[in-house]
């Protein structure tokens, strides 16, 4: 146990007017702990991160709470004086106090933080397996990015594995996509495979043969023979990991574009804070958004590489993502958690440029200030903003996040990365989820750059975000392993990954009444939340035109009225109309298929890391 801290801060002295606050001082902040009581003066203070002990009076630990945050040790000083009764005059005792507690660590430095941060080594990345494109009946947007790709190899040469996931279910789209893969292959002199519904069926039988325990559940591999018509991104991605189990890789949809692009005010360094916004732009059309910003120098995709797989320390000592200690300003350190330097980075992402990656723009309701100006300029701009189809969004700083917002750029797997649903949207968004519960430290880098993002057709996405919030079974499912897991303590992936597969059998196994039940407190507790989110935007935004305080309360109304509804807890991708009985049934029915899948996952990925380049050769 380390040397007591006994202060007592009892002594007067004459009152002073406060010094002023020096913008460039040192910052300190507490570090957190538990406490157990020793007496009724004296307590004990365990530091969570070393699990060092120390003794202190309940006026010190008192005094500790107020300095959570990052600032100077006058303004600590400053705060303490100003919160706790009975100090006023005793400056240079509080000051002699928090010395003390800077020299037993219990005051943490911002600079000691960064330099804790950086305590790591660069790795030997994993090798590139290719660059996966996922492409759905789509052979005109397909042929977009197929030329951009051409351009970049053209200029950077980089000679990069190419392979087509096509999940079609037109055979004439298929064979579009074949003959422009072709021209590709031409162009460039670049490797290429294609994996159609031919070869994910004959990759399925291998591997069934390998691993008969998941013969079930590869019937979902099939690729363009969903007959629900569903989105079926899952099963590209989940074929995606397992060809490239093992290495590196590299992921865009069909309507993608190059180049990456960054906005102009674009900075080197790291942004600690999760809670910064990214900057969101509105263009008067797409060719105006597409054209924003500047192309990146250089080969974009190394970029993206060269922070794959490596540990956040080794990053951080780069000037092109160095944390500077000014930036921890106002930031406490629990915070800060996430950024340890020997936290891996497994996925990087990016923005993007052109169409909204959402289906509902009720992300724009809820923008900081500065951007909610932009979005409500005037009557006629808001009205097409609203619709988020020539629009801008990424960051001007790199961010490391644990767990990924949009669909990541490139993955480094050759840890176990576990799978996600095949089918329906926010398989994304599940993934990324799913991730962060087997990997808890990793990290996903946000680079300050964004790709173009071009959709086959405007989307009116007005008529989902006036609509009351229903989100859909893999959004279920994320906030099921965000909200209701309980803290694991396994460093296994495959044994975490075990976790949420009982649990996800357990809701399985719910009673009709118990799955209606669930449904009804999940939809209640997602549209009350974003109820009172627009409430307080609302509040807040006195300035705000009238036309989108009309709309924000449209909004709260709908979504008000379904909590109070007696309607059949449906999920947004199940069939309107259904009733209680075929909400419960479709409940169980598709946790039942997740879990079977993810009970699998492990002996199919490593099955497929032994194969290696071995599997992506016999497709």
């Amino acid at each position: 146990m380390s040397t007591q801290f006994g202060y007592q801060i009892n002594y007067s002295t004459t009152p002073s007017s406060p010094p002023r606050v020096d913008p460039d001082a040192p910052l300190y902040a507490s570090e957190d702990g538990v406490v157990a009581s020793l007496s009724n003066n004296e307590c004990i203070f365990q530091v969570k991160r070393s699990g060092e002990t120390h003794v202190m009076t309940y006026q010190v630990l008192q005094a500790l709470d107020q300095t959570r945050q990052f600032r100077s040790l006058d303004e600590h000083v400053e705060r303490v004086m100003g919160s706790i009764t009975g100090l006023a005059g005793q400056r240079e005792g509080v000051l002699r106090v928090f010395e003390g507690l800077v020299n037993r660590g219990l005051l943490v430095s911002a600079t000691s933080f960064v330099q804790r941060c950086a305590e790591a080594t660069a790795r030997s990345p994993a090798p590139l397996r290719g660059v996966f494109i996922r492409a759905c009946d789509r052979p005109d947007q397909l042929a977009h990015l197929l030329a951009s790709l051409s351009d970049y190899e053209r200029r950077h040469r980089a000679n990069r594995h190419y392979v087509l996931i096509d999940d079609s279910s037109s055979r004439d789209a298929a064979n579009r996509h074949r003959d422009l893969l072709r021209e590709f292959a031409r162009a460039t002199g670049c490797k290429l495979t294609y994996v159609g519904a031919t070869e994910a069926r004959r990759l399925a039988e291998r591997l069934a043969r390998a691993v008969p325990a998941a013969a079930p559940v590869l019937a979902g591999f099939a690729l363009g023979e969903d007959k629900a018509g569903r989105f079926g991104g899952g099963r590209a991605w989940n074929l995606m990991l397992l060809l490239s189990a093992g290495a590196r890789a590299v992921l865009l949809d069909d309507d993608h574009r190059l180049p990456l692009r960054r906005l102009d005010e674009a900075r080197a360094g790291l942004d600690p804070d999760l809670s910064h916004h990214g900057v969101t732009r509105f263009h008067r059309n797409l060719d105006n958004a597409l054209a924003a910003g500047s192309e990146v120098d250089g080969d974009p995709f190394e970029l993206h590489l060269a922070a794959l797989g490596q540990p956040l320390g080794a990053l951080t000592q780069r000037a092109a993502y160095a944390l500077d200690p000014a930036s921890l300003r106002g930031l406490a350190l629990n915070r800060l958690d996430h950024l340890r330097g020997d936290a891996a980075v497994l996925a990087t992402q990016h923005g993007s440029y052109g169409s909204s990656r959402t289906d509902s723009t009720l992300w724009l309701y809820q923008l900081p200030p500065e951007q909610r100006a932009e979005f409500v300029r005037d009557r006629d701009s808001y009205l097409r903003n609203m619709e988020a189809g020539s629009i801008w969004y990424g960051q001007v700083q790199a961010s490391a996040q644990p767990t990924a917002n949009f669909s990541p750029f490139a993955l480094d797997n050759s840890v176990l990365l576990p799978c996600t649903n095949p089918s329906g949207r926010g398989e994304d968004a599940l993934f990324s989820n799913l991730v962060s519960l087997c990997h808890p430290d990793a990290l996903a880098l946000e680079l300050p750059l964004a790709i173009g993002h071009v959709q086959e057709t405007q989307r009116k996405r007005s008529t989902l975000t006036f609509s009351a919030h229903t989100p859909k079974f893999n959004y279920f499912v994320t906030d099921f392993v965000r909200r209701q897991l309980p803290q694991l303590n396994s460093s296994d992936p495959a044994q975490r990954l075990a976790v949420l597969v009982a649990h996800l059998r357990d809701v399985a196994g719910s009673s009709p009444r118990g799955a209606v039940q669930q449904l009804r407190e999940y939809l209640a507790y997602v549209r009350s939340d974003l109820i009172e989110r627009l409430q307080h935007q609302f509040d807040a935004a006195t300035d705000a035109p009238i036309y989108w305080q009309a709309d924000v309360r449209s909004i709260i109304e709908a979504n008000g009225k379904a909590l109070l509804a007696n309607a059949a807890p449906r999920l947004g991708d199940w069939p309107a109309g259904g009733d209680d009985a075929g909400c419960a049934r479709l409940l169980r029915e598709e946790t039942t298929q997740l879990a079977t899948l993810c009970e699998v996952w492990p002996a199919l990925w490593a099955h497929a890391r032994d194969q290696g380049e071995r599997l992506l050769g016999a497709v």
